[in-house]
C-alpha cells in the first residue's frame, strides 16, 4: 500500500512527463528564426560514416568519444538502482528513496497520457510515444521528492536542448495549469552537461516545483526530471546528487 500511495502522488503532475507526443505539432509552429538559432557552419557528415570520429564537436550532435558513439540501448533497473552504458550514468537512491517499478512507470505514463489529453484536446496513443522511453522513475516514500528519466527521439533535427526547453514550457501552458519558468541556465548531473529549466505551479495548495534537466546526445534528447515541494528542496537535491558516472575513465559525452 505504501509504494501504491507514492504512486498516486507521483501521477498528481504525470501529465507534465508526458510532453514528447506533443513537441512535434508545437515545434512545426515555431518561428523560423526560433529554430535557426543553432550554428549550422559545421560540414555535414552524414553522408560519410568514417567522419563520425574525426568531427566529433558538432553542434546538435553531441556526439564526442566514448559513450555518445555507442547506439542508444535503455538502460538497466533494479530495486536498488540504475545503470545506462549509453549516457555513462548511474543513479543510487539515497536511504529515503526507492524506484519504482517497470509497471508503475507505465501506470504513470498511462495516466499521464490520459491527463494531457483531457487537459489539451490532443489525442494521445501508444504510437505517440513511440519515441519515448521512460528510463528511471524513482521517488520519496512521503511522495515528494521523485525524479524520472525520459530519453526520446529529437522531433526536429536541429533542435536543441534550449529550444526543447521552450517547446516544454509552450506544452506545460496548453494543459491550462498557471506555471512560471525561471530563465534556462547550465548544470552538471553525473559528469554531463545539461540545460536547466524551473517550472513552478501550484496544486491543492501546494506549490510543486519541477527542475527540467535536458541535454541532446545524438539523436536523442535526455530529460532528467524532478519534482519537490519548497519544503523538500534539500532531499531533492540529494537525489541530483545521487548520479554518478558509471565507469569514472569513460569521458562524459559532450552535450548541444
Amino acid at each position: 500500500m505504501q509504494r501504491k500511495s507514492r504512486l498516486f502522488l507521483s501521477t498528481v503532475l504525470a501529465f507534465s512527463l508526458c510532453t514528447a507526443p506533443m513537441f512535434s505539432a508545437f515545434a512545426q509552429e515555431a518561428s523560423p528564426e526560433d529554430t535557426n538559432t543553432q550554428d549550422t557552419s559545421q560540414p555535414d557528415t552524414s553522408a560519410d560514416p568514417s567522419s563520425d570520429a574525426a568531427d566529433t564537436d558538432t553542434a546538435g550532435s553531441g556526439q564526442e568519444g566514448s559513450p555518445s558513439d555507442i547506439p542508444y540501448e535503455k538502460g538497466t533497473l533494479t530495486d536498488t538502482d540504475y545503470e545506462s552504458t549509453w549516457l555513462n550514468l548511474k543513479f543510487t537512491p539515497p536511504s529515503t528513496v526507492i524506484m519504482n517499478t517497470e509497471e508503475e512507470m507505465q501506470s504513470v505514463m498511462q495516466q499521464g497520457q490520459a491527463s494531457l489529453s483531457d487537459s489539451t484536446g490532443v489525442e494521445l496513443n501508444e504510437d505517440s510515444l513511440s519515441g519515448t522511453v521512460y528510463e528511471m522513475m524513482a521517488s520519496s516514500a512521503t511522495g515528494f521528492p521523485y525524479v524520472n528519466l525520459v530519453v526520446e527521439d529529437a522531433v526536429m533535427e536541429n533542435m536543441n536542448a534550449d529550444q526543447y526547453l521552450q517547446t516544454a514550457q509552450q506544452v506545460l501552458d496548453a494543459t491550462g495549469q498557471e506555471y512560471t519558468y525561471t530563465d534556462i541556465t547550465d548544470t552538471q548531473i553525473g559528469g554531463l552537461d545539461f540545460r536547466v529549466m524551473e517550472s513552478t505551479t501550484t496544486i491543492n495548495d501546494y506549490q510543486i516545483i519541477q527542475k527540467y534537466c535536458t541535454r541532446r546526445q545524438g539523436e536523442k534528447f535526455v530529460s532528467i526530471i524532478l519534482s519537490y515541494t519548497t519544503d523538500t528542496t534539500a532531499e531533492a537535491d540529494e537525489i541530483l546528487a545521487a548520479f554518478t558516472p558509471l565507469n569514472t575513465d569513460t569521458e562524459a559525452a559532450s552535450a548541444e
